[in-house]
């Protein structure tokens, strides 16, 4: 029965570890940020594994996010956006000039 037993746990501890890392990798970490914030999309550091970058406008502890999952009618350089955001825990790849997040509530200005 002890065999029955570990076999079972085992069985769902793999279960679990083989699960879909895509919604826990952009599962937000922070609460959204209050009101709007600027910002513009920016190709520059792509050869430093940064393909898109929103360069904030005015940049607190912040100056750069890497926009996880953004439609791709965003992503053309110089493009100026408006948006509020949430910091995520995906991985940011080879880019460590920006922090990965989610932006919500996107216009184009």
């Amino acid at each position: 029965m002890n065999g029955y037993l570990a076999s079972a746990l085992a069985v769902g501890l793999l279960a679990a570890c083989n699960g879909s890392k895509t919604a826990a990798a952009v599962e937000s970490s922070a609460p959204p940020t209050e009101g709007l914030v600027t910002g513009t999309i920016t190709t520059a550091f792509a050869n430093e594994g940064c393909a898109y970058l929103v360069a904030l406008d005015q940049p607190a502890e912040k100056s750069h996010l890497l926009p996880i999952a953004l439609d791709e009618q965003y992503l053309k350089d110089g493009v100026k956006l408006s948006f509020t955001y949430r910091l995520s825990r995906a991985s940011s790849g080879s880019c460590a000039k920006g922090q990965p997040a989610i932006l919500e509530n996107i216009s184009v200005r």
